[in-house]
């Protein structure tokens, strides 16, 4: 019986690294098979249907580069196998699926990663695109007042506003004729109010959003995050306070249509995503006592000869605690740097 393989569904795949680990191993990566055709030259490539009165069909230039692209997928899911399968065969990987999905503790999950470097994890997955965050925040307002105006429309239109139109229409018909003039004008006051009480079920529940808040957003996503796509792994149902944490190149997709992706599967995927990378971060649950700083208050001359060091590194001490309010790396959470992300499936022996 022919062995049963998992088949991936690759959306990304950071070939670069990937090659770079390769070559380790190999002591120098072959040289790589080159499957770009000549695209200057008028050539054709023949195929055959296989079906009856149909005769041999010759395609051009869209055939070589359909079998281009086609050749440079299968390259990526070789590479991908043959990496982590060679580093999983050396026991630097850790994967979590291995790991019972009933853990509830964070210690056994950080004390199964142990001190290997690379990282397999498989659960749930969440996309956050902060680019989209630029592009709705742009329009958020607008597109508010939209949606409050077409709920609008939908309730004037609906048979219960037009049936409470007609009721208040008879209401003002019969006032024209009470005699009483007094009570005329109480009626027709009365029947202002209920046409007023009316309109003011229809004024939308939506709110805009401050303009100074918008902006802040956007000036703290242009400055820290401007390309960044995080992904969130959260392997362990019964342990949601465990995620693993990276950030992903927009041009290592192996769909370069970003769009097409994120509808395919949304920001928040409801089949399970799996993550192989590099293990960059293991944040401690109590704060570093490290100070890169400290040799300036432990030798008082040295701050004085370096003062202009010392006001620079300074000044990138104080970024740090900027940038880390955005970076999102904190305990017990792990961040890795992505090999790939893909979907698996495992196909049935029989």
């Amino acid at each position: 019986m022919a062995t049963v393989k998992t088949i991936r569904d690759l959306l990304y795949l950071d070939f670069d690294k990937a090659a770079s680990i390769w070559s380790q191993f190999e002591e120098g990566l072959l040289e790589r098979v080159s499957v770009t055709e000549d695209l200057g030259k008028d050539r054709t490539a023949g195929t055959k249907f296989g079906l009856p009165g149909v005769a041999e069909a010759r395609l051009g230039v869209d055939y070589i580069q359909k079998k281009s692209t086609l050749q440079s997928k299968t390259l990526h899911h070789d590479l991908l196998n043959r990496v982590e399968t060679r580093l999983v065969a050396d026991e630097l990987v850790t994967d979590l699926s291995n790991v019972s999905r009933d853990v509830t503790s964070v210690d056994a999950i950080r004390s199964a990663i142990g001190d290997r470097p690379y990282l397999r994890a498989e659960g749930n997955g969440v996309i956050e695109d902060y680019r989209r965050i630029l592009a709705v925040s742009e329009k958020f307002n607008d597109i508010v007042q939209f949606i409050a105006k077409g709920s609008q429309e939908t309730a004037r239109k609906s048979p219960a506003y037009s049936e409470l139109q007609n009721l208040i229409t008879a209401q003002e018909v019969s006032a024209e004729h009470i005699p009483d003039r007094e009570r005329r004008r109480a009626k027709k006051a009365e029947i202002k109010e209920m046409r007023q009480k009316l309109e003011q079920l229809l004024e939308p529940s939506l709110t805009t959003v401050d303009d100074w808040l918008i902006d802040g957003i956007r000036l703290f996503v242009n400055t820290f995050m401007s390309s960044r796509i995080n992904f969130r792994i959260y392997p362990f149902q019964n342990c949601p306070s465990f995620q693993v944490l990276c950030n992903l190149k927009r041009d290592c997709f192996v769909d370069s249509d970003l769009e097409h992706l994120l509808y395919g599967y949304g920001n928040r995927p409801n089949v399970p995503l799996a993550v192989f990378g590099l293990i960059t971060s293991l944040p401690p649950q109590n704060p570093t006592s490290f100070d890169p700083l400290r040799e300036f208050l432990d030798d008082p001359r040295l701050a004085e000869n370096a003062a202009f060091e010392q006001g620079f590194r300074t000044v990138f001490a104080g970024m740090e605690g900027l940038e880390a309010m955005v970076r999102f790396s904190r305990y017990p959470n792990v961040t890795v740097h992505p090999i790939a992300v893909y979907r698996s499936f495992h196909p049935n022996a029989t």
